[in-house]
């Protein structure tokens, strides 16, 4: 198993030439696009350590440090975190990926930095639901210019790609601050209501003329179309309803179990819990 992902391909971290000559060789590949663990498991033995097998870990050129057993039960776990792996998430490689990863490889010697693809959400976030303004439009020169720095700014993951879509709202002054980086926010707008990370905040102008400029990100996987009325009666499901407009500061945090899962699953999402 392999982590086949276009950014560990295209930073040189998977070559595409060596996984083409264990295909070649019979070797069953498979690709998991959130692989970072290193584990091997030969017969009756398993190795459990930092190392990759990749050229600068055989030649000592960094230092690795790894735990080789023959004890039957460990050997039995590994096998079985392996096989939940292919079942969880992993999809048999071949000759197709193999000519789309060579065309991504990196052919100079230095390769670009890895991104690492971010997992899903799987660490605790806190929750925000709130009314937002519809679009992100309207902006002035000034605040455009400091979101699209903002967004240069972005690791490349995050950036206008397959997956992540940078966000950017104009906020109050005393937005700043207000959201931590991680925040999960359902923004509540005219009709439909989305799922987004909070990234940063940004001051755009000054004096009188300064505004708040937020930046939040969204993923294309969560595609689910959800309205505000999803909204309403998955709370109204576990006894609770939607903010009102003129609450303050638009909206509330949700830190009830039942109410964060009523709205994640919308989305489809397991809560993770708070932080």
């Amino acid at each position: 198993m392999i982590n086949g992902s276009d950014n560990a391909v295209a930073s040189g971290a998977t070559d595409p030439r060596a996984v083409e000559q264990w295909l070649k060789a019979g070797v069953r590949v498979v690709n998991h696009p959130w692989l970072h663990a290193k584990v091997y498991v030969a017969g009756r033995t398993a190795i459990i350590g930092s190392a990759n097998v990749s050229e600068r870990a055989r030649t000592g050129r960094i230092v690795e440090a790894a735990i080789r057993t023959t004890d039957s039960e460990t050997v039995a776990e590994v096998r079985e975190f392996i096989d939940d792996l292919i079942r969880g998430g992993g999809r048999d490689i071949d000759g197709d990926w193999v000519k789309a990863a060579k065309r991504l490889f990196p052919t100079k010697r230095v390769a670009p930095p890895w991104e690492p693809t971010p997992p899903p959400l799987t660490a605790p976030f806190r929750l925000w639901l709130g009314w937002w303004n519809a679009e992100p439009r309207g902006m002035s020169p000034v605040q455009e210019n400091t979101y699209k720095a903002a967004v240069g700014e972005l690791p490349p993951t995050y950036r206008v790609r397959a997956r992540y879509e940078p966000d950017g709202r104009i906020e109050g002054l005393d937005a700043d601050g207000f959201f931590q980086r991680g925040d999960m926010v359902v923004m509540l707008q005219a009709r439909n209501a989305q799922l987004v990370e909070f990234w940063e905040s940004r001051l755009a102008g000054q004096g009188r003329q300064k505004s708040i400029v937020g930046v939040y990100l969204r993923d294309n996987r969560l595609k689910r179309s959800v309205t505000n009325a999803d909204v309403r009666r998955a709370l109204e499901a576990v006894g609770s309803e939607l903010p009102e407009e003129e609450e303050p500061d638009f909206g509330r945090w949700l830190d009830q179990p039942a109410e964060r899962q009523a709205v994640l699953d919308l989305w489809g999402l397991e809560d993770p819990g708070e932080p």
